[in-house]
């Protein structure tokens, strides 16, 4: 039980610090230091990534015997970091889905996508 603990602590490490990775790519991109393309192509894989192990977390996080489930963290606790996790996720996916429509579609910052038309 004690590694299922550390092993999840290890996913919500990484799956914050993917996050904190793709804020500051929206940073870069918001302040013109690299292309939102760019920033998309990157956030894209960060993205999918931090999903992966924040899923990852909480399978790691609840354990099932029988028809019982064991919490290695308190219930609200993994609730809470659960839904902070939720929240920054559906957050940035927002974002770079507004970005992707309302910057890089009207300027056709797409080159393979020009090509198709």
């Amino acid at each position: 039980m004690k590694v299922r603990r550390v092993l999840a602590i290890i996913c919500y490490t990484v799956t914050m610090t993917a996050y904190a990775a793709s804020i500051y790519i929206a940073y870069l991109s918001e302040t013109e230091k690299i292309s939102y393309v760019f920033g998309f192509l990157l956030f894209l894989p960060i993205w999918i990534s931090s999903y992966w192990f924040s899923t990852f977390f909480m399978q790691l996080i609840e354990v099932k015997k029988g028809k019982k489930t064991i919490h290695l963290l308190d219930k609200s606790s993994t609730k809470i970091l659960n839904g902070i996790s939720t929240a920054i996720s559906t957050l940035l996916l927002v974002y770079w889905i507004y970005i992707y429509i309302f910057k890089i579609m009207d300027t056709g910052g797409i080159p393979l996508l020009n090509k198709l038309k």
